[in-house]
């Protein structure tokens, strides 16, 4: 989110027929992305028959003259990233609803500078890459180059045997929270020390499962080479030592501290719709927000299981845990539904071992 929570984008695998398919209208005058845009929207129909994906298609090309794609080519990448990771949920639900959310985004603040509103509340994570701190933050120390997301291994590849020390005691949630808040880490990544100076900081969350490594979601980090991680005031350097960006898991490593590592993850076979959870992340930067709700849908994606739930996540939750009311760490926060409410997804815990 930035600070986002991100949405999921259908596989574009179909792209390269988008102007050879026929029947249907020509698109041979459309951009490259807005071809993109339409199969995506026109995935789920393409295995109802050519009729139905053709009619969708049609449906898309007639949405697009009333919803023009909105010039960015005036933006920076970090803006059009930014932009990106607000509106690429409603890729799918089609070219009116995304061009509409691209539109209201450029007419909005920059998404850069509405990173760190100087309101006294959220915490300015600009300065752990400028200044070493944040608030009263201690020093930490120089930042450190993270890998490229398509240069380090899979997520299973550096993990430590999965923590299976499940836990079966309900806790209230003042005992929950006490228990589980010194293991979730707010995460700043920028791509450049030039890139913090101008306030061009992602902020997210990342939950520690051993005494070095912390998971977190790639679209936190990805193309952000300078990694901190930031717990009461402390800053610390991380960086990234593994992905599966496809799935959106990542894997961080702390090594000049020892974290708190949670101690039980239950699997995803395991859980049951109508569970009571808890949320605990860093929304717009509040450090160890908690939120509760219910397992309100588990859901299966190619590479990946989502559990949904009515627990609130923000921009800036992503790569924070959702646990049982037990504090068994059951997923990462990843990505929230804007303008529908309570239809929030965290990535399967269980599934970073796989």
């Amino acid at each position: 989110m930035s600070r986002p929570v991100l949405v999921f984008v259908a596989s574009l695998a179909i792209c390269g027929s988008a102007l050879a398919a026929s029947p249907g209208p020509d698109r041979s005058k459309l951009s490259y992305e807005e071809n993109v845009l339409i199969n995506t929207a026109c995935a789920s129909a393409r295995p109802k028959g050519d009729g139905a994906y053709y009619d969708c298609v049609n449906k898309q090309v007639t949405a697009l003259q009333a919803h023009p794609s909105p010039d960015r080519s005036g933006l920076t990448p970090a803006q059009n990233q930014a932009i990106e990771d607000r509106c690429r949920y409603l890729r799918r639900t089609g070219v009116a609803a995304y061009n509409d959310c691209v539109a209201q985004a450029l007419a909005g603040p920059s998404p850069v500078a509405s990173e760190s509103p100087d309101n006294g509340l959220v915490p300015n994570y600009t300065e752990v890459f400028t200044h070493g701190n944040v608030g009263t933050a201690e020093k930490s120390g120089p930042a450190t180059l993270a890998a490229a997301a398509s240069n380090v291994p899979l997520p299973a590849a550096v993990l430590p045997k999965r923590p299976d020390n499940v836990h079966k005691q309900a806790l209230e949630p003042e005992a929950l929270f006490k228990s589980l808040q010194r293991s979730v880490y707010v995460v700043a990544a920028t791509a450049s020390l030039a890139d913090a100076r101008a306030r061009d900081v992602k902020q997210g969350s990342a939950v520690a499962v051993s005494d070095h490594l912390l998971l977190t979601n790639c679209h936190v980090v990805k193309g952000r080479d300078l990694i901190k991680i930031v717990q009461d005031h402390t800053v610390s350097d991380a960086k990234l030592v593994a992905a599966d960006t496809a799935t959106d898991r990542c894997v961080l490593s702390a090594d000049s501290i020892t974290l708190v590592p949670i101690t039980g993850i239950r699997p995803f076979g395991d859980l049951a719709v109508g569970e009571r959870v808890f949320a605990i992340g860093a929304p717009i930067g509040l450090e160890r927000t908690l939120s509760e709700g219910l397992l309100s849908g588990l859901r299966h994606q190619p590479g990946r299981n989502l559990v949904q739930t009515s627990a609130a996540i923000s921009p800036g939750s992503s790569g924070g845990g959702l646990f049982d009311e037990r504090g068994n760490l059951i997923g990462i926060t990843t990505m929230q539904f804007v303008g529908v409410q309570n239809l929030n997804f965290a990535v399967a815990a269980g599934d970073y071992w796989n």
